[in-house]
């Protein structure tokens, strides 16, 4: 779905539209200058660019012009001053000048992230933002895009961490093999037993689990008196 709204694939049946205007199979520059931004399971930054002009880049269809002597929108100061504003809200300015490519994974994803809402488009696409990262990261990026919230923006996030998803969600859609099992609010979507059937477990699984987690921890506490016993 994300791929098709960003015009990454084409739309085979049914209308995309933002507002008054369609989008479905428009060219993924024309969706872009109309507003919609995104984020990759896979990371796509210019990884031989810094993390500013990551940034700085964005804006490039709005200051073009200058490149051949016309009128730009958006002058160099007016750009560096959002981009500098935009690495300080998301943690970035003491790596402004490194290679996006010398970051850590962690802060790669984070710099995707900002790159995505660095132009204040109404509608960001998020893929799996919290792919690869580690326990911390990922409740860091949690706090992140929760910070993002606002009554003008839509962000449209795609997740297999269902904390991420329950944490931070007005609404959720369940998919499973391409079948929409359930929508609603945080609490409606946990409460559902096909959602919990596909994605959370069962009752009586989650009691099995619980059990069978119970059995090894004793058999590990059997093991390490035994050890003391031999000493």
């Amino acid at each position: 779905m994300v791929n098709m709204i960003a015009g990454s694939y084409a739309v085979s049946s049914g209308t995309i539209r933002l507002g008054a205007t369609i989008l479905s199979n428009l060219p993924k520059y024309r969706v872009a200058r109309l507003g919609i931004a995104r984020t990759y399971q896979n990371l796509r930054l210019f990884d031989g660019m810094t993390v500013l002009e990551n940034l700085e880049v964005c804006f490039f269809p709005q200051s073009w012009p200058s490149l051949f002597g016309g009128r730009s929108r958006l002058n160099k100061a007016s750009r560096l001053e959002r981009c500098h504003a935009c690495l300080e809200r998301f943690g970035l300015t003491d790596v402004a000048d490194l290679l996006a490519g010398d970051l850590p994974y962690g802060r790669q994803k984070v710099l995707e992230l900002a790159r995505a809402f660095v132009t204040e488009a109404p509608v960001v696409l998020l893929d799996e933002p919290a792919a690869g990262l580690n326990h911390t990261e990922t409740r860091d990026m949690a706090r992140m895009i929760a910070s993002l919230k606002r009554a003008d923006r839509a962000i449209i996030l795609v997740e297999h961490d269902m904390d991420l998803v329950m944490s931070i969600s007005d609404r959720i859609d369940v998919l499973n093999h391409g079948e929409l099992l359930c929508s609603g609010t945080p609490e409606v979507v946990r409460s559902n037993e096909r959602v919990q059937e596909a994605y959370l477990g069962t009752t009586a699984e989650l009691d099995a689990i619980q059990r069978l987690a119970e059995g090894r921890r004793a058999q590990g506490r059997l093991r390490s008196n035994a050890d003391i016993v031999r000493h």
